[in-house]
Formats: C-alpha cells, sequence, structure tokens
C-alpha cells in the first residue's frame, strides 16, 4: 500500500505594529509620557512589509498597539484596504503580569474600542506584549472575552516565568475559563534537541540560519499550524538603536538584514491565512 503523504498545515504571518522603541524590558525605553516628542519610524518598515506581501500575495494578523493606532490612523485604514486583518497589542504595550485585572481589562478594551472606531471593522484578536501572560495572571482569559475579544495569540509554549506559559498545546485551539471559551493561538516553537526552542519570530528568527529555520519549519507544518511573528523595525535596518545592555543589544539588532529573504523563505512553506479565517473555520 503506498503511504499518504500528510497535508501540511497553514501558516499565519502576525506583525506586531509597534515603533522601534517599544522593547520590553530595557532601561533605554523612554517612558509613554515621551513617545509624542520622538521620531516615528512605523510606516517605513509596515509600508516594506506591505510590499513583500503583496508580492507574495499573503494576507497577514496585524496587531495593533493602540497608540500607534491612534498617532497613525492611516496605517490601520491601509492595513484594512489590502484585506490584512487588523487585531489588538493593547494600548501602552505594558505586560499584562505587571498589570492587575481591572487595569488589563480597561486596557484591552479601550484598545479595541480605538482600533474598532479607525477601522471600520470588528477588532476579534488580541495579542499580549511580551507574551507576558502566566502564573501570574491567571485571570487573563476571563478578562479578555469580557473585553470583547474572541480569540487571542499570547501563548508562548516554552517559559517558565511571568513571560509565558509552561507546556501548553502547540496547537491552536480553545482554553476554557470560568466565563467561557476562547480561541487561542500559540506562538509556534519547534522541538531541537529534546527542547522546545522558539525560531519563527523576533529576535530567534533573526539568530538562527536560514537553512535551520526551513527545515524546522517543514517538520512543523506536518503536525500543526506555523505562527510567525515580526515588527517594523525588523525590517527597518536604519532605525534609532535603544541604550541597553551587550545581551539585549545582541538580541534586539542581530541579522536585521537577514529578515526579508527568512521571510520570503517561509512565506513560501505554506498557505497562509489571517487568524480570524482560520477561527472562522474552527467553529
Amino acid at each position: 500500500m503506498r503511504k499518504t503523504v500528510r497535508e501540511k498545515h497553514p501558516g499565519f504571518l502576525t506583525i506586531d505594529v509597534e515603533d522601534f522603541y517599544h522593547i520590553i524590558g530595557v532601561r533605554g525605553t523612554p517612558p509613554v509620557e515621551a513617545w509624542d516628542r520622538l521620531p516615528s519610524r512605523v510606516e517605513i518598515g509596515l509600508e516594506r512589509y506591505f510590499e513583500l506581501l503583496a508580492a507574495k500575495e499573503v494576507k497577514a494578523t496585524m496587531f495593533f498597539l493602540g497608540y500607534i493606532a491612534r498617532r497613525h490612523p492611516g496605517l490601520v485604514r491601509r492595513a484594512i484596504e489590502l484585506e490584512h486583518e487588523v487585531a489588538s497589542h493593547g494600548m501602552y504595550h505594558r505586560e499584562v503580569s505587571k498589570m492587575d485585572s481591572d487595569e488589563f481589562y480597561r486596557d484591552a478594551r479601550e484598545s479595541r474600542l480605538l482600533l474598532e472606531d479607525i477601522s471600520g471593522v470588528k477588532v476579534r484578536g488580541m495579542r499580549s506584549p511580551g507574551f507576558s501572560i502566566g502564573g501570574a495572571t491567571p485571570w487573563f482569559f476571563d478578562r479578555l472575552l469580557e473585553a470583547g475579544y474572541e480569540y487571542d495569540s499570547s501563548a508562548l509554549p516554552i517559559r517558565r516565568d511571568r513571560r509565558g506559559i509552561s507546556g501548553g498545546s502547540l496547537a491552536p485551539g480553545y482554553v476554557v475559563c470560568s466565563g467561557g471559551r476562547i480561541f487561542e493561538f500559540p506562538i509556534t516553537v519547534a522541538r531541537l534537541l529534546g527542547l522546545r526552542v522558539n525560531m519563527f519570530g523576533g529576535g530567534y528568527l533573526r539568530f538562527f540560519p536560514q537553512w535551520l529555520i526551513s527545515m524546522m519549519a517543514r517538520k512543523v507544518l506536518h503536525e500543526y499550524p506555523l505562527t510567525i511573528y515580526i515588527h517594523p523595525r525588523e525590517i527597518d535596518p536604519g532605525h534609532p538603536r535603544i541604550e541597553m545592555n551587550a545581551y539585549r543589544k545582541f538580541k534586539s539588532y542581530i541579522n536585521l538584514a537577514s529578515v526579508p529573504a527568512k521571510l520570503e523563505m517561509l512565506m513560501g512553506s505554506t498557505r497562509f491565512l489571517r487568524m480570524g479565517d482560520y477561527y472562522d473555520a474552527s467553529k
């Protein structure tokens, strides 16, 4: 009997729409009250992504920071015109683990309503800054439901501290909480040398060589969907640098020039869907 080849799962290309100074956990990150006085580079990076996505005929899910949407409403409308999905990244890039339940609810609700007002479409998805959920935020999914969301993409099933979930599901699916259930798109990790390793987003995408990312993506796609996450600053090597220690500087700025080629390779690995479309098909 001939062996049946397993069909590949789809991929999700997601962009956290924030500016070059929205980096968590470094002393050089400016306070919110200084943001309006800083030059903005988010338009440069996002326009480059728009061009790359159009060339590859890929539709993305874009998690807009509420502050960015208010400062650059045209970017939100442009994303809608190009048939990308608009979702929320919160208002001010605050880690969920550093907010209490009510603070998070107000932040999540405010960002959703702002994005809906600008875009004219319902905003259903959320991603917490820094994937900052876990044992310190047991109320997260309940408050997200109360804030009007239907799906989330904040779970990183690899970490054991306040910025991730340890041992969680690797495939998209429902999370049941006291208020009902919400659909979760976990950040993709690959199994490498017995460990769960994240190599499909941020500094990890830039650090690992393209051949290894390609090989691991092929393995992942035969098991579950592939979630990629990127930021506008990563396709804009000329953006200003933030003061930080040597380790964080390495992690934040290594191999910026490698991003376009790696994304093109990944976008050719499978078909890509907007998260909302996959969620609708999973109901």
